[in-house]
């Protein structure tokens, strides 16, 4: 007990106390367990208060500690709220931010897609630009292209034309323009028959000892001096020339076209020929150069005329009348137009004439024949 007073062991005491009482109650000691009682009863009473002072303490304390707590609570409620504010503010900020941050991306995107947009909008004028520069291209291309060609083909088509004009011209020089259309059209001609038509020779006296005298260069120039003279006559009287054998000039007028006045036509021709070849004996003797002088026959009758040859043409005539008339050039004189019986028929109105008589042809026999003086 003592030790537990000392000790101010309160628990111990009353502990003690009790047990003391108890004993002392077995013991009908009553005066010492009352006393025992009381001491447990005033330890009690003692330690309640002790514990009321410690509770009301305790409770003070808490109190103090909750109040302080509560202050800490509401200090920490407050700074809450400022921070759930700040945080409603910073929230809102970052909400109202991010919001802008997504407009901006929204705006962003907008712009990117309008650029892209406009990108592509600018790349699909660029390829349709592109696209219209190579048809351009194309067609610009083409159209010279085609104007070239064009052109070309125009000069190729007048070089065509000018070739055929040419060969035409060739043609109509070897062959009478009906014959050449004939021959064009149908890449052949027929042979026609002529009732009436009149042939011409002529042919150069003392040629043979001309051409022995001379060198080929100066025959051939003087032989296409009268060639050149004679095709100016005939085309003037729509006399077809037909060859030159050597120093031989044969022609026929009435073919392949009939003429009314063939025979009297040819007449004219002939004197045109004297006149000609006179012309260039008179220039020849002023010169003291030598001349030829020519003799000319003419006959009218039927005869056949046509295109000979493949590669080369050439229209000829045949007949007795052909054979006749180179009898009359033989038979007749330098610078003189001798003529048949027939021819003689039909131009004596028109011509005046020497009377030869009957003169032998060769092959013919006697045949009348006559010189024509001049035009009446």
């Amino acid at each position: 007990m003592s030790k537990a007073e000392s000790e101010r062991n309160i628990q111990v005491q009353m502990s003690t106390h009790i047990e003391l009482a108890e004993l002392k109650d077995n013991v009908v000691n009553y005066k010492e367990a009352l006393d025992h009682y009381k001491e447990f009863s005033a330890l009690y009473k003692k330690q309640t208060a002790q514990k009321t002072q410690m509770l009301e303490d305790s409770v003070s304390g808490l109190q103090t500690e909750v109040q302080a707590s509560y202050d800490s609570i509401h200090q920490k409620n407050t700074e809450i709220k400022q921070k759930e504010s700040a945080i409603d503010s910073l929230t809102t900020e970052q909400l109202q931010s991010e919001l802008a941050i997504k407009d901006l991306e929204l705006e962003n995107n907008k712009l990117a897609l309008e650029i892209e947009a406009s990108q592509n909008r600018r790349n699909i004028l660029l390829f349709v630009l592109a696209v219209a520069f190579l048809i351009v291209l194309f067609i610009g291309r083409g159209y010279f292209m085609k104007r070239r060609g064009v052109r070309i083909l125009r000069q190729k088509n007048y070089e065509i034309i000018m070739e055929k004009q040419k060969s035409d011209r060739l043609l109509m020089n070897i062959l009478p323009e009906k014959i050449a259309e004939e021959l064009k059209e149908f890449n052949k001609t027929t042979p026609h028959k002529h009732d009436m038509a009149t042939v011409m020779f002529t042919d150069f006296k003392g040629f043979t000892k001309y051409s022995e005298k001379h060198s080929p260069e100066e025959l051939v120039k003087l032989v296409d001096h009268y060639f050149k003279g004679f095709d100016k006559i005939v085309e003037k009287y729509h006399i077809e020339k037909i060859k030159t054998i050597g120093d031989a000039y044969m022609c026929v007028a009435g073919i392949p076209e009939q003429q009314e006045n063939h025979a009297a036509n040819m007449i004219r021709a002939a004197f045109e020929f004297r006149d000609f070849v006179n012309e260039t004996a008179r220039e020849k003797q002023k010169q003291n150069l030598p001349f030829l002088e020519m003799r000319v026959g003419i006959h009218s009758g039927p005869l056949v005329a046509g295109v000979v040859g493949h590669h080369k043409f050439s229209y000829d005539v045949w007949g007795d009348t052909v054979n006749i008339a180179a009898r009359m050039e033989h038979a007749g004189e330098p610078g003189k137009i001798n003529v048949s019986e027939t021819v003689y028929q039909q131009v004596q109105k028109d011509f005046s004439f020497d009377y030869r008589g009957e003169l032998e042809a060769k092959n013919k026999g006697k045949m009348k024949m006559y010189f024509v003086q001049e035009v009446s």
